[in-house]
């Protein structure tokens, strides 16, 4: 028996949807609900389908016996404490895992109903300014995990650097990031730098790479150096007025 595979895609992204093999969401929502669906395709899942469509959609295959319909599992992504995200739907990225010494991967899986897809679109690729937070969580995510996780302390994150480079589009199938440390310095109170390079990967090819420096750094200290520096600048306006208002 030959197997039609077949792509569901957040409703977003119906651009790419024109694309033969490839359903939105609400495209595959009633296809199974009018029992539509041969027996030989199989569903995979890319990028923008928002959890809770996509629960429903598991669970009206499995009313229907047809789950082996489905080709794939619920993605798991990372919570709150690891890509500093309130709401849910805003987290990009799953759990790292560990692959080398300094080295993990991360897939990404982009929710329709995100900050960053919710206001612009435009034709059939993911916006690079979506694939840059996709790796600062990333970043987050993984020295969350594997760098701060012995630390009961809150840290925060200061960027010193970020490059990207993009080196071809990237569409709503699956991705993955390779993330690999270059440098790794542990400071004075418990504060730590990195350098990291983070490769974006779809269909074996690398399509955009971040390089970043940053640093970690104790809440209760960041926030006493970052109110006197807030203070510092609003005095220096504040004074910078004065003086025009003389001069005129």
């Amino acid at each position: 028996m030959s197997v039609n595979r077949m792509v569901i895609v957040g409703d977003r992204f119906e651009q790419f949807a024109g694309n033969q093999q490839v359903l939105t969401i609400s495209a595959a929502e009633t296809l199974l609900a009018q029992n539509q669906v041969d027996h030989n395709v199989r569903l995979l899942l890319g990028q923008g389908v928002s959890a809770s469509r996509l629960e429903s959609l598991i669970s009206l295959a499995e009313n229907q016996k047809k789950r082996s319909l489905l080709a794939f599992n619920r993605p798991e992504k990372a919570g709150r404490g690891h890509a500093h995200k309130h709401d849910p739907r805003n987290s990009m990225i799953s759990m790292p895992r560990r692959v080398g010494p300094n080295s993990f991967l991360l897939d990404v899986w982009l929710d329709d109903e995100c900050a960053d897809l919710s206001d612009h679109m435009t034709g059939q690729h993911i916006q690079g300014m979506v694939l840059l937070e996709a790796t600062r969580q990333a970043f987050l995510a993984v020295t969350e995990e594997f760098y701060l996780k012995d630390d009961p302390a809150s840290s925060y994150f200061v960027i010193n650097q970020m490059d990207s480079e993009y080196l071809q589009f990237v569409f709503p199938l699956p991705i993955s990031i390779l993330y690999e440390v270059e440098e790794h310095e542990p400071g004075k109170r418990n504060s730590h730098r990195f350098q990291v390079r983070m490769s974006v990967i779809q269909n074996e090819k690398i399509c955009c790479v971040v390089k970043t420096r940053f640093s970690t750094y104790h809440d209760s200290f960041i926030s006493a150096k970052e109110e006197g520096m807030a203070v510092t600048a609003l005095q220096h306006e504040l004074y910078a007025e004065v003086q025009h208002e003389k001069r005129a």
